[in-house]
């Protein structure tokens, strides 16, 4: 996991300096725009300039973690309600199909980025938009079957689930569960012969949070979370499955995280680790060989 936290900030980097470049680009062609009295040149520069700077302001401290989080503010997108985001989603395609007819149009690009495009506009509308409207969220029966493995306590209301499988009874080496409750984000890993590594973190010890598109077209995403003792938790949601979305999901644990921390300290029948990882059986006659936690 950490290879893989390396290699995608790498390429936010990559991404970073693409758009600064294109900010003095297109700033110069707009300035020269201006001075030439070309003004659809200037237009069209300053369109890409501030598309440049929005860009920029995406991908501000997603190589590093922001400053602490504070409940309510930041992550505009996520916040929004699965309507909101589609409509949002849908104005983005529009945008970019804009873009596409006048860059293959007037400027004649390249067949192959007016293919990219598009299969980007069709990644947004057939993967990442459809995940949205058709996420799930947890029945009785699996929300019964996570306590019985000891993933969640009977005492914790659940709020959002993310997984990449349909059901508990077929995964593999590989998948993963990723849970937020009212107290705990639990992060479930498979790994060989039914056994999984169980991550947890307590909602009110995080300080900071960081999501980060991965894969094509911001398929994927990366969740990363710290809390105050330096404890950091990465979980890739590779965002393949038409039936869970991490935008729901980075949604729920929003609101989860916001609760937590406006309520601060909670009293229940149990006391949860600030953060530990334990090695857990998803094989139901295996429940009583449960591993002592790794990590405290």
């Amino acid at each position: 996991m950490e290879e893989l936290v390396r290699s995608i900030q790498k390429q936010v980097r990559i991404k970073r300096f693409a758009c600064w470049a294109g900010l003095i680009m297109f700033g110069l062609c707009t300035l020269v725009g201006i001075a030439a009295e070309e003004w659809f040149m200037a237009l069209l520069g300053l369109a890409m300039t501030v598309l440049s700077i929005y860009g920029l302001t995406m991908m501000r401290g997603m190589t590093k973690f922001n400053k602490e989080y504070q409940p309510g503010k930041g992550y505009g997108y996520y916040r929004r309600t699965a309507q909101q985001k589609l409509r949002y989603l849908t104005w983005g395609q529009w945008i970019l199909g804009a873009f596409i007819v006048l860059m293959f149009f007037v400027y004649h690009v390249r067949p192959s980025a007016f293919l990219i495009a598009i299969l980007g506009i069709l990644t947004i509308q057939f993967s990442i938009k459809k995940r949205i409207k058709n996420h799930q969220e947890p029945n009785v029966t699996e929300l019964d079957e996570f306590v019985r493995m000891g993933i969640v306590s009977p005492h914790e209301q659940t709020i959002g689930v993310y997984k990449d499988f349909l059901h508990l009874s077929h995964t593999f080496q590989g998948n993963q569960i990723v849970i937020v409750t009212d107290k705990r984000l639990i992060s479930v890993f498979v790994e060989e012969q039914g056994r999984a590594l169980k991550t947890e973190m307590l909602l009110s010890s995080i300080n900071k949070i960081r999501a980060i598109g991965t894969g094509f077209q911001g398929q994927g995403l990366l969740l990363s979370v710290s809390n105050r003792d330096h404890n950091e938790l990465h979980i890739h949601m590779v965002g393949k499955s038409i039936y869970f979305s991490p935008e729901q999901f980075v949604g729920s644990l929003l609101r989860a995280l916001d609760a937590a921390l406006k309520i601060g300290s909670y009293s229940t029948e149990e006391t949860f680790p600030v953060y530990q990882q334990t090695r857990i059986s998803l094989h139901p006659l295996e429940q009583s060989l449960l591993h002592k936690p790794t990590t405290a």
